[in-house]
C-alpha cells in the first residue's frame, strides 16, 4: 500500500462517513426505556480492551518487519507512551518536528494494532459502522486484510462502513497509526505529546432505512411554552419517522408526531435547562427498526446588549479550562475519573468549562447535559509553533497558517467536525474555532462555515487578536483575551462606551504552583461590568507523569524528565488540583470567589447577603450555619432561617438575640449544601464570609513573676544573657540571636536568619532573575556598630546597626535591629531597615528562626487555614488554627514557597516539653516548615525534598503578592513589597511546659 495519506493536506479522511449529529441508536422503544449503557445495546460491539501491538520506529521498519515479529498486547483505549513505547516528551509551543508542512520526518514512531472479533446480534441486513472516537496520530485501517480507510483529527469521531468487509465471527481489525503527519502543524497544544488509540472504538450495527442526521433546536415562547424543532437533515430510503417527547419524570409530553423531515414540539409550562437547574427531557426519533434517544434541554443563548443571555437571564461564566490528562493513563480519560472532576468542579462552584483545546468525548457531553455545565466546546486546531520557528517569539508569523489559502481545507475541516457530531447537546453554549492559530483567510471561511452549520450559539475565537485591518471578524460574537492585567481590562474594553461586543477571558488566572493571586479583582470587575461575561481559569490539573523511582515511590514528572530534547519543563504543571485531584491551595480560592450567596455589607448585628444565582432561589439548595466569635474564644454557632431568596435579589438579616456586640471579635457565616442534589452532597461546604470587630485577646506572654536579666558575657564575639535559667546568645558579627538554652536543652543553636529572599514561586519566575542579581537569595549581615544597655527594670537591650549586603553589589537595606530580653523572660524583636531606592522589590522581609524538628505542633492565631498572603487570602478565615508544622506545607510537583500565613497575631510551635510563643500587636506574616528556603530554591521536584532536622519558623513584615506572572501580567506595584522603610515588631518567649 502507498501511505500516502498522511501527508496530503487534501487528504483528512479516506472513506471516512460523512459527520453527522452523535447518537446510538436502540433497537426498540423496550430497550430505550432500559437505557443500557452504550456497550450493552443489541447493536453494538465495542471493541476496547486488549489488542495485539508492535512499535515501530517508522514505516520502513513497520515494512520490513511487521509480518515476521511477534506482538506485544496493549489496552485500548490507551496511549502507547505510558506503555513502555517511544519517549514521553511535553512541549507547550514549540513544535516536535521541524516545520516544513506538509511533510513529517522519516523518522516517524507508528504502533500497529491488532485485534480479533466477533459481531454481537450478528443481522446482515443490517450496515455496519466502526466509530473510532479518538486517536492521537494520522491512521490507517483494514478489516479482514482489506483496506477500510483512513482518519486523522485527533479528538475528532471518524466512522467507517465496513459493511461489506465484516462477517458475524473471526473478523480482524488492523490499525496503523503514524505519531506525526500533517496533522501534526495543527494539533499543537500545550501538553504531553502522546500517542495512540485513547478514545473507544466501536461497530454500531445500524438499519438500511434510517436516519443519518438531525438537528434539534429550542426556542422560548410566551406564558412559559417552548417549542422544540427537530429537523432531519439526511435519511436513508425514506423511513416512517415518528416523534415521542417524555419529561424527567417519564410523562409522555408529546408523541405520535409523524413526518419524515421533523416535527415542531410545544411544551407547556417547559422546565428550562440552566446550569444550575439542568432539567432535561428525552426526545424519541423512532423508525421501524430504530429509535434514536436525544436528551434535551430547554434553553435559548443570546447576546443582547454585550450580555450573554440564558433564558433571557445575563449570567457570567465562572469557568475552567479542562484537558484530558490523567497520570497514568493520558489523554484517555475514564468515566470515573471525569465524574470525579464533575463533582469537584460543582463543589468549587464553577458553572463553565472550555474544552481545551478540543472537543470531548461524548460522554463528557452527556455528564454536562445532566450536572449542569456551560460548555465552551471547542475545535482540534492549534498551529503555536509558528510564533518560534526563528527561535524567538514573533507575532508576525502566528497568521502563517491560518492566512495561506493552502491549509483552508484542514482548518475547515477541524471546525466542522467539532461542531457537527455534538450540535444536539444542550450544554454547549459556544462554539470556539480553536486556539492560538493565529488569524487569517481560511478563519473567515470556518466561521461562515460554522454560522451556516449553527445559528443558535455564539462564536468565539482569542486568536480575532492577530487579524489584520483588512480581515472580517463580523462572525465572532465575542472578544477574547487571554491573562490581560485587570487594569488593561478597563481601559482597553471596559470603559469604552463603543464596545460592540462582550468580552471573555478563555485563560486568565494561571493556576501554576502556588497561585494565583488577585482573583478577588478580575471578579469585581465581572460583577460591575455587564459586558465582562466571565473568564476561564487555566487550568483544571496539573499534567504530570506518574513514575516509579528505584527506591519504589511513585513520583510525577514533567517535561524534560524523559531525556527529550525539545520541552517546556513544568509550565504544565499549572492545575488547581493535582495529576490525581486532589485540590490545592488555589482550589478553594475559585470556591470562594465563585461563592452562590455574599455578604454584601453589614452594619452593627444587621447583615445583608445578595444572592448570586441566576435561577434558584438560594434558600432551596443552602444552608447558612453562624459561627459568632467572642473575644474570650467562645464560640456560639446556629443555623440561620433564610427566607425566600430569589436570584439577584438581596435580604437583610438582624441577629442582636444573637451578639453580644461589647465582647464579639468576629462573625462568620459558612454556607454550605441543604441536600445532595447535581454531584454534591449533604453538607458540603461552598463559602464563608467573615465580618471581624476586634481581634481576639491571646494570653500575654508576661505571665511569670518579674526577675532581672543577667549580663553573662559581652566580648567581640558575642552577648550572652541570663534569665532564671535560660541563656540567651547574640552574635556579634550578624546582630542576631544565634543560641538559646535551658538546663543542657539547646532550642536555637545557630544563628536566626535575616532574609528578603523566598524560594521562588512559578509566579516569580521572571522577577526572581532581578532578584538573583541583586543576590537576594544570599545576602548576609554586616554589623558597624554594637551597643549593650542594662535598663532600671531590669532588662537588657543589644542594638546592632547593621546593612545587608553581599559580594559584588551595593548595600542593599540599612539600619538597626534591636533585641530586648525583659524581666519576664520574653525577648522584644523590632527590626528596622530602610531598602536602597534602586534595589527591586524584595520577596520577603524577616527572619528565620531554626528550631529542633520536634516543634511540630503549630497553634495560630491568624489567616488559614489554606495559606494566604496579600493577594490570595479570599479562601482563607482570621480563627485561631491547631495543626502541624508537617500539614502546614503543602507539597508542589515544583518546590516552592508556600504555607505562609497573613495577619497573624499569635503563634505557638510546641516539642511536648517546651514551648516557642510569638505574639505581635501589629499582626505579622509567618510561616512553619521542615524544609529551608534553600533546599525549596534549588529542587527541581517534591520528591527531592529531604525533611531537615529542624522547624524554620519565619517570621516576616511581609511578602511580596503571588500574582499570576508565570504567564500573565507582572505583579501589580499594590502588591510589590517595596517600600522604603521596613519594620517587623513582636515579642517571643521560650517556655518550658
Amino acid at each position: 500500500m502507498n501511505f500516502k495519506f498522511h501527508t496530503d493536506i487534501e487528504k483528512q479522511s479516506v472513506n471516512a462517513l460523512p459527520k453527522h449529529a452523535y447518537f446510538v441508536p436502540y433497537t426498540s422503544k423496550t430497550e430505550a426505556f432500559s437505557n443500557p449503557k452504550r456497550e450493552h445495546m443489541n447493536r453494538v460491539t465495542l471493541l476496547n480492551g486488549t489488542w495485539k501491538f508492535r512499535y515501530f520506529e517508522s514505516l520502513n521498519e513497520f515494512l520490513n518487519q511487521h509480518e515476521l515479529l511477534e506482538f506485544d498486547e496493549i489496552p485500548v483505549p490507551s496511549v502507547w507512551n505510558l506503555h513502555g513505547y517511544d519517549q514521553l516528551q511535553y512541549t507547550n509551543v514549540q513544535y516536535p518536528i521541524p516545520y516544513d508542512p506538509p511533510y513529517v520526518p522519516e523518522k516517524n514512531p507508528c504502533g500497529f494494532y491488532q485485534k480479533d472479533f466477533d459481531i454481537k446480534n450478528y443481522d446482515e441486513k443490517l450496515d455496519y459502522h466502526l466509530n473510532f472516537e479518538g486517536v492521537a496520530g494520522a491512521y490507517y485501517v483494514w478489516v479482514n486484510n482489506q483496506f477500510v480507510g483512513y482518519g486523522q483529527i485527533a479528538h475528532g469521531i471518524n466512522e467507517f462502513d465496513i459493511s461489506s468487509f465484516v462477517a458475524a465471527q473471526n473478523n480482524k481489525i488492523e490499525v496503523l497509526v503514524f505519531k506525526y503527519s500533517d496533522a501534526t502543524y495543527f494539533e499543537d497544544q500545550d501538553m504531553f505529546r502522546h500517542s495512540g488509540i485513547f478514545r473507544d472504538v466501536y461497530v454500531v450495527g445500524r438499519s438500511e432505512k434510517r436516519i443519518i442526521d438531525f438537528k434539534i433546536e429550542t426556542k422560548l415562547g410566551e406564558y412559559e411554552a417552548a417549542t422544540i424543532e427537530v429537523a432531519i437533515l439526511k435519511q436513508k430510503q425514506n423511513p416512517e419517522v415518528t416523534y415521542q417527547l417524555l419529561d424527567n419524570e417519564g410523562n409522555v409530553i408529546a408523541g405520535d408526531h409523524a413526518a419524515l423531515e421533523g416535527c415542531s414540539i410545544t411544551v407547556p409550562e417547559a422546565k428550562l435547562w440552566s446550569a444550575e437547574r439542568p432539567y432535561l427531557y428525552e426526545l424519541f426519533v423512532i423508525t421501524a427498526d430504530e429509535v434514536i434517544s436525544q436528551k434535551i434541554g430547554i434553553r435559548e443563548v443570546t447576546i443582547s446588549n454585550n450580555k450573554l443571555l440564558i433564558n433571557d437571564q445575563a449570567i457570567k461564566l465562572r469557568g475552567v479550562n479542562y484537558h484530558d490528562s490523567d497520570p497514568e493513563t493520558g489523554y484517555s480519560i475514564s468515566k470515573e475519573r471525569l465524574l470525579e472532576d464533575f463533582k469537584l468542579m460543582k463543589a468549587g462552584n464553577f458553572n463553565a468549562i472550555r474544552t481545551a483545546h478540543y472537543p470531548k468525548s461524548p460522554y463528557f457531553y452527556e455528564l454536562a447535559n445532566q450536572y449542569g455545565f456551560y460548555v465552551m466546546s471547542e475545535a482540534d486546531l492549534e498551529t503555536h509553533g509558528v510564533v518560534l520557528l526563528y527561535g524567538e517569539e514573533n507575532n508576525e508569523d502566528y497568521n502563517l497558517i491560518a492566512d495561506d489559502k493552502r491549509f483552508e481545507k484542514p482548518i475547515i475541516e477541524r471546525v466542522v467536525s467539532s461542531i457537527v457530531p455534538l450540535k444536539n447537546f444542550t450544554s454547549i453554549i459556544s462554539w470556539s474555532m480553536g486556539n492560538e492559530a493565529g488569524f487569517g483567510c481560511n478563519f473567515e471561511r470556518a466561521l461562515e462555515q460554522a454560522k451556516q452549520l449553527d445559528t443558535t450559539r455564539p462564536l468565539h475565537y482569542e486568536g480575532a487578536l492577530y487579524a489584520e485591518d483588512h480581515h472580517d471578524l463580523s462572525l465572532i460574537d465575542m472578544i477574547s483575551r487571554m491573562y490581560p492585567s485587570t487594569d488593561e481590562l478597563v481601559q482597553r474594553y471596559l470603559s469604552k462606551e463603543d464596545l460592540d461586543k462582550p468580552i471573555v477571558l478563555c485563560e486568565y488566572a494561571h493556576a501554576m504552583g502556588n497561585s494565583p493571586g488577585g482573583l478577588k479583582e478580575y471578579h469585581e470587575l465581572m460583577e460591575n461590568y455587564d459586558a465582562f461575561i466571565g473568564g476561564f481559569v487555566w487550568e483544571w490539573c496539573d499534567h504530570a507523569i506518574k513514575t516509579t523511582i528505584q527506591n519504589g515511590a511513585s513520583v510525577y514528572r514533567y517535561g524534560g524528565d524523559f531525556g527529550e530534547k525539545v520541552h517546556d519543563g513544568n509550565f504544565c504543571v499549572d492545575g488547581i488540583v493535582n495529576p490525581d485531584r486532589v485540590p490545592h491551595d488555589n482550589y478553594f480560592e475559585f470556591q470562594q470567589i465563585h461563592r452562590p450567596i455574599i455578604l454584601k455589607e453589614h452594619s452593627a448585628t444587621n447583615y445583608i447577603f445578595e444572592n448570586r444565582l441566576d435561577f434558584v432561589d438560594v434558600s432551596e439548595i443552602i444552608n447558612v450555619i453562624c459561627t459568632v466569635t467572642y473575644r474570650d474564644g467562645e464560640k456560639v454557632v446556629f443555623e440561620l432561617e433564610l427566607p425566600e431568596f430569589k436570584p439577584h435579589t438581596i435580604i437583610e438579616m438582624n441577629l442582636s438575640e444573637h451578639i453580644m456586640l461589647d465582647k464579639v471579635s468576629d462573625v462568620s457565616f459558612a454556607y454550605v449544601v441543604k441536600k445532595e442534589q447535581l454531584l454534591l452532597q449533604q453538607g458540603a461546604y461552598l463559602g464563608t464570609d467573615q465580618v471581624i470587630y476586634k481581634r481576639r485577646n491571646i494570653a500575654a506572654l508576661n505571665d511569670k513573676q518579674q526577675e532581672n536579666v543577667s549580663l553573662i558575657k559581652d566580648t567581640s564575639q558575642e552577648v550572652v544573657v541570663k534569665y532564671q535559667n535560660w541563656y540567651y546568645v547574640f552574635d556579634k558579627h550578624c546582630g542576631v540571636l544565634s543560641k538559646v538554652v535551658h538546663e543542657q536543652h539547646i532550642l536555637v543553636n545557630d544563628p536566626i536568619q535575616l532574609t528578603v529572599w523566598r524560594a521562588p514561586t512559578d509566579n516569580d519566575s521572571h522577577v526572581k532573575v532581578e532578584w538573583e542579581k541583586m543576590n537576594y537569595d544570599s545576602l548576609r549581615p554586616r554589623v558597624y556598630k554594637t551597643s549593650v544597655k542594662q535598663h532600671h527594670d531590669g532588662s537588657i537591650t543589644i542594638c546592632f546597626d547593621l546593612a545587608l549586603i553581599e559580594d559584588r553589589r551595593p548595600k542593599v537595606m540599612t539600619g538597626k535591629l534591636t533585641w530586648s530580653v525583659l524581666n519576664q523572660g520574653e525577648i522584644s524583636v523590632d527590626y528596622n531597615m530602610k531598602k536602597e531606592a534602586r534595589a527591586p522589590f524584595l520577596p520577603r522581609f524577616g527572619m528565620t528562626f531554626k528550631l529542633s524538628e520536634q516543634f511540630e505542633a503549630l497553634k495560630y492565631y491568624g489567616f488559614g487555614p489554606f495559606c494566604s498572603y496579600i493577594d490570595k487570602r479570599e479562601a482563607s478565615y482570621l480563627d485561631m488554627f491547631e495543626t502541624t508544622v508537617t500539614q502546614n506545607f503543602e507539597h508542589h510537583i515544583m518546590p516552592q514557597e508556600t504555607g505562609s500565613h497573613i495577619d497573624t497575631s499569635y503563634i505557638a510551635l510546641t516539642d511536648g516539653q517546651y514551648q516557642a510563643e510569638v505574639i505581635a500587636e501589629k499582626p505579622i506574616s509567618f510561616n512553619a516548615k521542615h524544609y529551608s528556603d534553600y533546599q525549596l530554591t534549588v529542587a527541581n521536584h517534591d520528591d527531592e525534598l529531604t525533611a531537615e532536622p529542624y522547624t524554620f519558623l519565619t517570621i516576616d513584615e511581609g511578602q511580596s503578592g503571588i500574582g499570576t506572572n508565570s504567564c500573565g501580567p507582572r505583579l501589580p506595584e499594590k502588591y510589590q513589597l517595596d517600600q522604603s522603610q521596613f519594620e517587623l515588631k513582636y515579642k517571643i518567649k521560650f517556655n518550658k511546659l
